[in-house]
């Protein structure tokens, strides 16, 4: 059946009509239901990259008239076991040893990755619920691809050295136009990502598999085409179809076979463009096109205060994924910072309540690009661009200050046929009659600097549903913590009553049915076990001594002490800011500390040095140029080791402090702040601390990571838990790459960073670190620092080099795994080459290992949930939702403490090593006990976990350039110089062999 496209002049009628029927299920039954400044607070499930989204809901506590459980069970559902079909299949897919075509992937055939040798045995088998709802197809279901060309393109330009985007709003509008005029293209049947994608459920009739359709292009505000708009042709092009039953036909087939002629990525890119459909057409619902992330925008709710002019709305994440056997859609909640729907100036005067013209910059990086409308023209409603503040423009005679107000932006009008220069002020009051309140606040340019428009900000209202896409400042991220963090019953509860209803996932949305597919309404279920608790040890006197540790966490009891405590010589106290930590305090510290293994000399300064700072973002220069002062004087003075009182939790000052003494002066430091050393009342049993004590807990904290730096070793493992690392033959390594956040340079680098064991006894980390292009997650200069890694283990071991390679791998994404093993893996190998004799080169294997993932897991009774009610530590998942090819799985290591537990997700993509699932998941659940700076095991696997803090180090060296929106002397449009940067690659040789960044 054909559907036929119009000529260009028909008119919007009905659209297609939806099938009538349904269909029998034919898949599964399961259908019931800081280290002050850039550290990561463990235990507490944080925003992933706090702006874009918080993966965690609502605020701490319940919602109203419920009640908080250890488990969750929709009502009236009977938990059933997780379907026994696809165990089967799964069971009879197991290929031990061999290896699969990464082509089912979507990548070439040369390309292979291990295939899942058994699934895990180890531990305690429970049946979790988990954020995943069965989709259902109808047998024979085809869905039919177009391509969509737009020309002219709708373009924009970032800056003025940028080069011209194309603009995603405007090219959304305009496709919803031609939708609106093409009958065809309305109704059921039809989804698109309003970009370049189109999917229809029928084939559309087109003339040689094209077709043009011409579009004036108007905005929503305005009632039609007008003497301004631009013309645009659409031309939608056949590019094929997709056969559902083909992917679940390679869903249940065997890693081996061949699947080169079937494209999964395109079929699951056209299911997820078809789950997000409902939503994209709900006008109370912001998200767009090729987004999935949509949030709810309240009528008349301003959403959550984050301070200083932003809030947050509540909203929901929806992924088609697949495992063996059938398809799944993974729901999960999503939390984002938005401008408020206020008027401009009210915003801006949240933001900087001051006006003075050196806070002005910083501001107008929070307003640039703001969509805004103003209704002064004859009442008629017009949205507009902010581009940012009123600026004098020589080339336009242009005279005025910066920051130019209504009062003081003066120009010649000739509509008004005025005598000389009028100002702002005047002509509004002239041509449009509006007394303006409030004329001393700078004017926005609502046109561009060639033909610039100024329009005063009390005149203006934001436009809502606008999202804040640069990173969070301290205080706005703990506040979106109070508003995301919530326990997993009402995590799970939101998305089965709210995510899935307003993505439109249900058995009868005609939407869907016409496309052949439905989703299951209940969560599915999936078995897990949880893995034993994992014995630390310490030295007591000269022998070691083993603890049992207890949901992931223990103590360090009296008269025990690290495996390896270091000696503390050629220190000091520094203070940036007055405080009362005086010589009982650092007495205390190193009281506390020598209990723990680490003996200190008296330091320098008993009393500390007293280096006050202004603070303030206005007061950066000034207080970079005072800490370089004293901490070059310190390094004069032979000090090696600084204990450093912060005004605040003030992240240039850190970065500052970490930038002269890491890389400058080979001075290691501790950041802290007063209120972190003092003992803090507890409101639960009413203790109240005598006045000024110090907290033990936080000395201990301090003491860790100073026996670190030193060259300590904090716990170790009981030689039993070690797997394939007793031996004391293998090297573990850490990678991992971060890049430039909204807000940095132009250009800015990525930071690329390699973390590696030194010796078997996993303790000590060294590193390398380089700064890369930017925005390339494969590390380019990987030879030459694993080559240094190399070079240090052999000098650790008496000239051997490791005989086993074990490598963790963070931040890559299912589609990165074939470059990682094109680009990475040879640099790897070459370095090896380099440098063991005779060609015997070690065995290496590469585990990928992610937090940014939207699985979670919810308990189903109280025997499986810990007292934060989420599933305990040591829960493992290797099965129902897991890979249908290939190694993979879902380990739970760590307690949360706060929130929905985020388990992290390892994949195995290359395995010289002959690693079995039992060993593998144990070994990574071992080694999250021996992450050294915490007495409590650890949500990510060490290696990965110091790899990310190192490359957060690079990002410090480079703050300003990283924080250019921020800087009241740096613009984002400036570009990163790499001839002049500050800083590209290590630190000074005092610590290039150390665990400085910890």
């Amino acid at each position: 059946m054909h559907a036929a496209l119009p000529s260009k002049d028909a008119v919007a009628g009905p659209g297609v009509t939806a099938l009538g029927a349904t269909w029998g299920e034919v898949a599964s039954k399961v259908e019931a239901e800081v280290e002050t400044g850039v550290g990561r607070e463990e235990g507490v499930e944080l925003p992933e990259e706090v702006p874009e989204a918080v993966d965690e809901e609502a605020a701490v506590g319940t919602f109203p008239g419920t009640k908080t459980s250890t488990s969750w069970s929709p009502q009236n559902e009977t938990l059933q076991a997780p379907d026994p079909k696809v165990e089967e299949r799964e069971n009879a897919l197991i290929r031990p040893g061999e290896e699969i075509s990464l082509s089912g992937l979507s990548l070439d055939d040369d390309y292979t990755l291990p295939a899942r040798p058994s699934y895990g045995t180890q531990g305690r088998s429970i049946v979790l619920r988990t954020n995943y709802f069965n989709l259902i197809t109808r047998p024979g279901t085809e869905i039919f691809r177009y391509n969509i060309e737009v020309s002219p393109q709708l373009l924009t330009k970032t800056s003025k050295d940028a080069k011209p985007k194309v603009n995603r709003r405007k090219t959304r509008r305009l496709i919803e136009l031609v939708i609106q005029n093409t009958r065809p293209l309305q109704g059921p049947g039809i989804a698109t990502d309003f970009q370049k994608l189109l999917f229809s459920a029928k084939q559309l009739s087109l003339e040689d598999g094209s077709r043009t359709l011409q579009q004036r292009y108007y905005e929503p505000e305005e009632e039609g085409p007008g003497p301004k708009s631009t013309d645009h042709q659409v031309t939608i092009t056949k590019a094929g179809s997709i056969s559902v039953p083909q992917l679940v036909e390679y869903l249940s087939s065997p890693p081996g076979v061949n699947s080169a002629s079937f494209d999964k990525g395109e079929a699951l890119q056209a299911l997820n463009i078809i789950m997000t459909r409902t939503a994209n057409n709900n006008p109370a619902v912001y998200g767009g096109g090729a987004s999935n992330k949509f949030y709810r925008i309240p009528e008349g709710v301003p959403g959550f205060d984050l301070g200083t002019g932003l809030v947050a709305l509540k909203g929901f994440y929806t992924s088609v994924r697949t495992s063996t056997l059938r398809i799944l859609v993974n729901v999960n909640v999503a939390n984002g910072a938005f401008y408020p729907a206020m008027n401009l100036l009210g915003l801006m005067r949240l933001h900087t309540p001051s006006s003075a013209n050196d806070q002005m910059s910083g501001l107008e990086g929070f307003i640039s690009r703001l969509r805004v409308s103003h209704s002064y023209i004859n009442g008629k409603k017009k949205i507009k661009t902010v581009q940012g503040f009123a600026h004098p423009s020589p080339q336009y005679k242009q005279d005025f200050p910066p920051f130019g107000t209504a009062h003081t932006i003066k120009f010649e009008c000739a509509e008004l046929q005025a005598t000389g220069k009028i100002s702002v002020f005047q002509y509004f009051k002239r041509k449009w009659k509006i007394e303006l309140k409030k004329p001393d606040d700078p004017c926005v340019n609502l046109g561009n600097k060639q033909h610039p428009v100024f329009v005063p900000p009390e005149l203006l209202e934001i436009e809502p549903g606008q999202q804040y896409n640069k990173r969070l400042d301290g205080s706005q991220t703990s506040r979106m913590l109070q508003f995301a963090v919530r326990k997993p019953a009402e995590n799970a509860r939101r998305i089965v009553d709210q995510g899935a209803k307003m993505m439109g996932l249900s058995l009868t949305n005609p939407n869907l049915l016409e496309f052949g597919v439905k989703v299951a309404p209940s969560m599915m279920t999936v078995r897990a076990r949880i893995l034993p608790p994992v014995p630390i040890q310490y030295r007591s006197g000269k022998n070691p001594k083993t603890f049992t540790t207890s949901n992931g966490s223990w103590n360090m009891a009296g008269g025990t002490s690290f495996s390896d405590g270091r000696y503390l010589r050629n220190w000091t106290v520094v203070k940036l800011a007055r405080n009362d930590i005086g010589r009982p305090d650092i007495a205390k510290f190193r009281e506390y500390a020598r209990s723990c293994g680490v003996g200190s000399d008296e330091p320098a300064h008993p009393d500390g040095i007293l280096a006050e700072l202004r603070t303030g973002k206005f007061n950066q220069d000034a207080d970079d140029k005072s800490i370089e002062d004293i901490l070059q004087r310190a390094a004069e003075n032979g000090m090696k080791v600084l204990l450093v009182f912060l005004p605040s939790v003030d992240a240039f000052i850190y970065s500052r402090v970490k930038f002269w003494a890491e890389v400058k002066f080979g001075i290691q430091t501790i950041c802290s702040a007063e209120r972190r050393v003092r003992v803090k009342p507890s409101p639960d049993n009413n203790f109240r601390p005598p006045p000024g004590a110090v907290s033990p807990d936080y000395c201990a904290n301090i003491a860790h990571k100073f026996n670190l730096k030193l060259g300590g070793l904090n716990q170790t493992l009981p030689s039993e838990k070690l797997g394939i690392l007793r031996d004391g033959k293998t090297m573990l390594v850490g990678m991992d790459v971060t890049h430039p956040s909204p807000g940095s340079l132009e250009k800015s680098p990525s930071i690329a960073g390699v973390v590696a064991s030194i010796d078997g006894q996993y303790g000590q980390w060294p590193a390398s670190m380089r700064a890369q292009e930017g925005k390339v997650e494969m590390i380019q200069k990987l030879e030459k620092m694993f080559g240094e890694r190399l070079d240090l283990w052999q000098k650790t071991n008496k000239g051997a080099f490791p005989e086993r390679i074990i490598i963790y791998r963070d931040g890559v994404s299912e589609g990165q795994y074939r470059t990682l093993l094109e680009e990475e893996l040879p640099q790897i190998r070459e370095a090896c080459k380099k440098r063991y004799p005779g060609g015997k080169e070690p065995k290496i294997s590469i585990i990928v290992c992610g937090k940014r993932h939207h699985t979670r897991f919810y308990p189903t009774s109280t025997q499986n949930a810990d007292r934060s009610t989420n599933t305990k530590n040591g829960t493992v998942v290797d099965r129902g939702v897991t890979m249908e090819k290939g190694w993979d799985f879902f380990l739970q290591a760590h307690t949360a403490l706060k929130g929905t537990a985020r388990p992290t997700h390892y994949v195995v993509i290359l395995d010289e090593n002959g690693l079995n699932a039992d060993g593998l998941e144990a070994l990574t659940h071992n080694l999250c006990y021996l992450y050294g700076r915490a007495t409590k095991a650890v949500s990510l696997c060490p290696p990965a976990y110091y790899a990310d803090l190192l490359c957060e180090r690079g990002r410090a060296y480079l703050y300003r350039e990283f924080n250019a929106r921020d800087n009241a002397t740096t613009s984002t449009e400036q570009t990163f110089d790499w001839n002049r940067a500050p800083w590209l690659e290590g630190v000074h040789d005092a610590l290039k062999d150390t665990m400085f960044y910890i």
